[in-house]
């Protein structure tokens, strides 16, 4: 799921660009928000966690503890725009280290292991601006290159998309959409796209809601920056070269995590052009399986669930909404 929510971030950038016109009118006791996060860059601490790895046929493969980290570099620019056309461009890559001690014997002895892994995906993503029942509507076409470096490509995929308007002002933004993933190993092959922005009147409270992605509440004028909490929807991965053979046959597999995020967290606009913030909390994973490349998502090899806290630290150069200017109304 990892570059599905991506991509949303590319569609969300899509909209974005020329959906900012009615923020601009707000006149908040502070810079709002900032709407365009062009680079992020985060680090991930996560806590111990037991786990039981176990095979589809529901043997057991494994079990012991586990904890980690993670790096990653996200970045996406509209590079072309022309008219109702948009072709945007970005990249993420991601650094996962893990820690863990497998129980391998019966006498209850742990096995300590660390290892590392490497990422990148190139995105592109092409959008189209119209007009549907007098409603502003925007169509999406992304492909994602995945690799475990930026030339030993090994997955492609893609998704389409459309969003529609449906109300827009100084205080409310409202949009539904539907969202198809082309993508053969992912869970759900389609599905429906809310997203609501409101300001509170006469409140610096904020609600910020992508469903299925995300869903925060975001209060202003906190030591000049902006507390949140909420839950977010959250994919991660990497990619693994087996070289065995029997139930795990050679080839390219993929570990795929899809996890449920509770947190708080604390931003801070330093320089109007870099957003810092740290959250904490606790993470869920939904369901995280050993894939073949391209395979489907119930056709894993194994599967386990992981549960711990975790600790993030990120910073953004972002636009401040002050200084984009409105799409030009023809």
């Amino acid at each position: 799921m990892k570059v599905p929510l991506l991509l949303l971030s590319l569609v969300q950038l899509t909209i974005s660009v020329s959906a900012q016109d009615s923020l601009l009118n707000r006149k908040p006791v502070q810079e709002s928000y900032p709407i365009l996060k062009l680079v992020t860059i985060q680090k991930e601490y996560y806590g111990d966690s037991d786990y039981k790895l176990l095979s589809k046929g529901e043997e057991r493969k494994g079990e012991g503890e586990f904890s980690g980290q993670r790096l990653r570099i996200f970045a996406a620019f509209p590079v072309y725009t022309k008219n109702k056309l948009v072709l945007s461009a970005g990249g993420t890559y991601t650094r996962s280290s893990f820690s863990y001690y497998s129980k391998e014997t019966s006498d209850g002895l742990y096995n300590r292991g660390k290892t590392a892994k490497d990422d990148f995906d190139a995105m592109f993503s092409a959008g189209y601006r119209g007009v549907l029942w007098n409603k502003p509507v925007f169509y999406n076409a992304n492909l994602v290159l995945g690799s475990s470096n930026f030339f030993n490509i090994k997955k492609l995929s893609g998704s389409l998309s459309s969003s529609l308007i449906l109300k827009q002002n100084a205080s409310t933004l409202s949009i539904i959409g539907l969202y198809v993933n082309l993508e053969k190993s992912t869970i759900v092959p389609f599905f429906p796209m809310y997203s609501y922005w409101h300001k509170f009147s006469g409140s610096l409270w904020e609600m910020d809601m992508v469903l299925p992605q995300k869903l925060i509440a975001r209060r202003s004028g906190v030591l000049g920056g902006w507390f949140s909490t909420g839950v977010e929807l959250t994919g991660n991965s990497f990619f693994l070269k087996q070289d065995a053979e029997g139930p795990y046959k050679a080839g390219n597999y993929e570990w795929i995590s899809n996890e449920i995020n509770s947190y708080a967290g604390y931003e801070h606009l330093l320089g109007k052009t870099f957003l810092l913030g740290i959250k904490g909390g606790y993470r869920n994973t939904l369901t995280t399986r050993l894939i073949k490349v391209n395979e489907s998502f119930n056709d894993y090899k194994s599967r386990t669930k992981i549960a711990s806290t975790f600790f993030n630290m990120n910073i953004s150069y972002v636009i401040p909404n002050s200084k984009l200017s409105a799409p030009k109304k023809k």
